[in-house]
């Protein structure tokens, strides 16, 4: 029996549009260069084409993200094909054109440049290849201040997708450019003794600097060429530093997927307003369609548990924490409340009615500094360090501590009922008399891709690169004393 195999115009054209992208090119695109770094200018030679009509040239990339399963599980970094129209040119009588074009900000490695035909039709590609460089932006910085350093095409081959910064021959931490385009920004503390200082960028898939880079390595030096690292100057400051302090944080809403499921679906509605903020933030919860005339008890969730013990972390109820209202003649509340202390990340907020949940919002907590105890002292001195608000899931749950840009090791935010939601670590006070420095960077605890390997290390680049949510880093002075 023969198959009906009518499609649709639409399909038709869909069809029509890819055999025509899958004919051979029929024309010729020299690229005036095969090798370039992000915004240099290249020169593109269009031969063998038709005669005055007008091309697009496209540019073919990705779009890079990171893999993530229920806000948590960090799988790794994850890229699908794109392309980007970067101008057009138009051939004269014999088929030519001579254009130039200016290197995007995008990843390195291999780009196809293809020109297109108003039809869809390839008539001619080329292909270059982007090395990824760094450039640093000041050179000198009073103690206390950063060093920026920006890195362009980076990734999305694991090889190039992660870079070590050192500082005076210690590793500070990594950069990876997995999102923007394979953009990454770091800020390197200006640390002392007063006077020169090296900063220098290295690469490794592994996560620690592989030391032939610029000499033996078979993937060529670390930017190709252009220059990897720089004698920066730190030189005295104005005034004395704060003894804490926190990165700005951004309005953020809570993750529904870290929920509880409630017992019973209704018209209720549920609320808070700011939907974010640290501990200590004032917040209003609303309700509407409730019952009239009927006592709700809201109800704060911590999540609880134990990943490495294997013990699963789920949202528990916490009660006492936040207060029962009763609703007016029209089903509706308003309650003016403060957040408690607790471990970060999405804190569910429940409403009851004689011990059946109806309604369900949520507070995204965000971390804050606490204390730092004493704030000088001599070499040895036992620096007593609090912070609040770290959250449970693997992005955000292990900030790791450098001192003088030295790393320390990593802390956790555990679940400790008796802490409130306070992490607290000891260190100790070393080097010569004057200011030290202490900052804690976001990490990725866990990862289930191998490579590249960013596991808990101090991520640099995560003002503008780390999964999830923008994090913040904690930053504390300490002065030692003679």
């Amino acid at each position: 029996m023969a198959q009906d195999t009518d499609i649709s115009a639409e399909l038709e054209d869909k069809l029509s549009q890819h055999r025509r992208r899958q004919t051979p090119a029929s024309g010729t695109l020299v690229m005036g260069s095969q090798e370039a770094y992000v915004g240099d200018e290249v020169t593109l030679l269009g031969r063998n084409l038709p005669e005055s009509i007008e091309l697009t040239v496209v540019w073919h990339s990705v779009n890079g993200s990171w893999g993530v399963l229920k806000a948590n599980e960090i799988l790794g970094p994850q890229y699908q094909s794109k392309e980007k129209r970067l101008t057009t040119v138009t051939t004269d009588a014999d088929g030519k054109f001579d254009e130039s074009i200016e290197i995007p900000e995008d990843y390195g490695g291999a780009h196809t440049v293809e020109l297109r035909a108003p039809d869809g039709t390839n008539l001619g590609q080329g292909e270059i290849e982007v090395t990824p460089h760094f450039e640093i932006e000041n050179r000198t910085a009073p103690l206390g201040e950063v060093f920026t350093i920006t890195g362009y095409g980076l990734g999305p081959n694991p090889l190039t997708n992660n870079y070590q910064v050192t500082w005076d021959n210690g590793m500070v931490g990594f950069m990876t450019g997995v999102m923007n385009n394979g953009k990454a920004t770091a800020q390197i503390r200006a640390a002392g003794p007063v006077g020169e200082h090296v900063v220098q960028v290295w690469r490794n898939y592994r996560g620690v600097p592989f030391l032939q880079n610029n000499t033996q390595s078979p993937y060529g030096p670390v930017a190709g060429g252009r220059q990897s690292s720089w004698t920066v100057e730190t030189t005295e400051p104005e005034g004395e530093p704060e003894s804490m302090w926190i990165d700005a944080q951004f309005d953020e809403t809570p993750l529904e997927v870290h929920y509880p499921d409630i017992d019973e679906d209704t018209d209720a509605e549920l609320e808070i307003t700011p939907t974010s903020g640290k501990p200590g933030t004032t917040a209003f919860i609303r309700g509407e369609n409730f019952p009239s005339d009927e006592e709700v008890d809201l109800v704060w969730y911590r999540h609880q548990g134990h990943r490495v013990k294997g013990i699963p972390i789920t949202p528990v109820p916490q009660p006492d924490v936040l207060p029962s209202v009763t609703t007016d003649e029209n089903g509706s509340f308003q309650v003016e409340v403060e957040i408690p202390r607790d471990v970060g990340s999405t804190r569910p907020i429940t409403a009851e009615i004689d011990g059946t949940s109806v309604a369900i919002t949520g507070f995204m907590m965000q971390p804050d500094v606490v204390d730092i105890s004493p704030k000088k002292g001599p070499v040895g001195t036992e620096i007593d360090i609090k912070i609040t608000g770290i959250g449970w899931t693997v992005y955000e749950n292990a900030p790791y501590f450098v001192y003088d840009n030295k790393p320390i090791g990593y802390v956790c935010g555990v679940d400790d009922e008796e802490e409130n939601g306070i992490t607290h670590i000891k260190i100790r006070a070393s080097g010569e008399p004057g200011y030290h420095f202490i900052d804690a960077y976001p990490c990725i605890f866990e990862m289930r891709d191998e490579e590249p390997n960013f596991e808990i290390k101090p991520h640099l680049s995560y003002l503008d690169n780390h999964p999830v949510r923008p994090l913040p880093a904690f930053h504390f002075a300490f002065e030692v004393t003679e």
